[in-house]
């Protein structure tokens, strides 16, 4: 019966969004600023703001920043001037990017974030525990291993300094692998920072030619695991485990065959928080009631569970530009 309920109330408040924005003077339109438009995670993400635009009959405007910081202060000034309904943002920064947004927000016109989280609060923020991100995978690891009564392990991370998502994804997993540290089972015997594919698949070489013993490779997010996998397929290296966060279509892929040893992703819900974001939004905008933070739960593909892996690459081949 709680769940009847809980889904006529969404029904009900999706219905009141699309009442008002259709009844409303003027068209909500909602200025979206991204930072990757091309990556297959984003158009997911930006497959979920579409929908959610169509469903509730608003505009949504895409800005792609394309990695640089003063471009996208420019775009988010200029959408100010605009005086969109409101503002969707995928933050490059967190301080600089909240600077800028705060703006907007003392202009009264509604601030969401989403992937990653800024300073002052905007008004609402669709947020992935990043450090459950990263802790997921460790702790698929731990069992992994006992289930394969595996007694050594040497690893290489591809980490993350720069990002405070990757920052913490990278604190969850070392949290969480301390067990298989603590009984000498696993041995970090490398950490080499990494953010772009082909600069992972040099340093990765570079390290294995160097610790060829190394077995087992995590990385911090979908290039850095895309990166790793490659290279193994490229040497051949399937004795060498790997896990990451960051799911894609050719990694689910890549769990599914024999070419390398990837046993397990964990992954954010890009759909879902594109959804989400534009709806709530638009929720800002008529001034319902909004959570400040709307958490998307972390997902976990395995290699041994083919049938979601099947269905995965059903859902998302059309993500993907052929």
């Amino acid at each position: 019966m709680k769940k009847i309920l809980v889904k006529v109330a969404s029904i009900f408040t999706l219905g009141m969004l699309m009442f008002t924005s259709c009844n409303d003077d003027k068209k909500l339109t909602v200025s979206s600023i991204l930072y990757d438009t091309k990556n297959e995670w984003f158009v997911e993400a930006m497959q979920g703001m579409k929908d959610a635009a169509k469903d509730l009959n608003i505009t949504v405007n895409e800005f792609d920043c394309d990695y640089d910081e003063s471009i996208e202060k420019n775009f988010i000034n200029e959408q100010i001037k605009n005086k969109p309904s409101a503002i969707v943002v995928c933050p490059l920064t967190t301080k600089g990017t909240g600077e800028v947004l705060s703006e907007a927000t003392k202009l009264g016109i509604p601030v969401v974030t989403w992937n990653t989280v800024v300073e002052p609060l905007p008004t609402a923020q669709i947020v992935v525990d990043s450090t459950k991100l990263g802790s997921a995978t460790g702790e698929y690891l731990c069992e992994y291993v006992k289930a394969h009564n595996i007694t050594k392990l040497k690893a290489a991370l591809i980490i993350d300094r720069s990002f405070s998502i990757g920052i913490a994804r990278c604190d969850g997993f070392r949290k969480s692998i301390q067990p298989l540290i603590n009984e000498g089972i696993l041995e970090v015997v490398n950490e080499t920072q990494g953010q772009m594919y082909e600069e992972i698949k040099v340093i990765l070489k570079k390290i294995l030619a160097e610790q060829p013993d190394i077995n087992f490779i995590w990385c911090w997010h979908q290039m850095s695991t895309m990166a790793t996998v490659d290279v193994l397929k490229e040497l051949g290296r399937t004795d060498i485990l790997v896990t990451g966060t960051d799911m894609s279509l050719a990694l689910a892929e890549y769990l599914i065959s024999d070419k390398v040893n990837l046993i397990a992703i964990t992954t954010q819900q890009p759909y879902k928080m594109g959804y989400d974001a534009v709806t709530t939004a638009a929720r800002a905008v008529n001034e319902f009631p909004a959570q400040k933070t709307i958490e998307i739960p972390v997902l976990t593909y395995t290699k041994e569970n083919e049938a979601a892996l099947k269905e995965y690459i059903d859902i998302h081949a059309k993500y993907v530009k052929k």
